[in-house]
């Protein structure tokens, strides 16, 4: 169990150091790429609600189509997260009005409404992560909460990562990680072939 956890340690520096060198122009013309990607996708155009999140120093910065998915009356819902590594997800009207929470995030108000997992509308969660392999599984920030959260999810998720940050082998998983539907990136939108 520590080798696996020391591996995929050394993949997130590697890729987090690779992020880091990104320039600003560079970070910002693939990340309108990656937003022109994503509404392209009918399982974005067809949904009610758009599960998401506020993107931290470095992640890839969705928040124009959050703005443009508000402004075109889509339901929009950002995480919380709870200290025992859990979260859910409470539906936001702007991005004006969130709260400084766990890890720099940005975070919706306990207070709002909280979107349910049995709701049957239309649903698409925008999954951040520092990489993702070509199978569609990932690697966040190691402390487990989309794991958690997806298991029990059963919209569209669509994973979000610039093309030079797809690992080319395979990336260390367990049984309580997931893999996503779709890949974004700029170049394009890989659909995951499940097996």
């Amino acid at each position: 169990m520590s080798y696996i956890r020391d591996v995929k340690n050394k993949i997130r520096e590697t890729y987090r150091s690779r992020r880091d060198e990104l320039s600003p122009e560079q970070k910002a013309a693939w990340d309108k790429k990656i937003i022109q990607n994503i509404t392209s996708l009918a399982s974005y155009r067809f949904a009610d609600v758009i599960l998401a999140y506020h993107p931290l120093d470095g992640e890839i910065d969705i928040r124009p189509l959050l703005e443009s998915a508000l402004a075109a009356g889509k339901k929009v819902a950002l995480p919380l997260c709870y200290a025992e590594g859990r979260m859910d997800f409470f539906y936001i009207t702007s991005l004006d009005n969130l709260n400084d929470g766990k890890f720099g995030l940005k975070e919706p108000s306990p207070d709002n409404e909280k979107y349910d997992r049995d709701n049957p509308a239309q649903v698409l969660m925008l999954i951040p992560a520092l990489v993702y392999d070509q199978n569609g599984y990932r690697l966040g920030y190691g402390r487990g909460y989309y794991d958690r959260y997806v298991n029990s999810f059963h919209g569209t998720k669509a994973g979000l990562c610039y093309r030079a940050f797809l690992h080319p082998t395979p990336l260390p998983h367990g049984r309580f990680d997931f893999a996503v539907d779709y890949i974004v990136t700029e170049k394009g939108v890989k659909l995951i072939e499940k097996a």
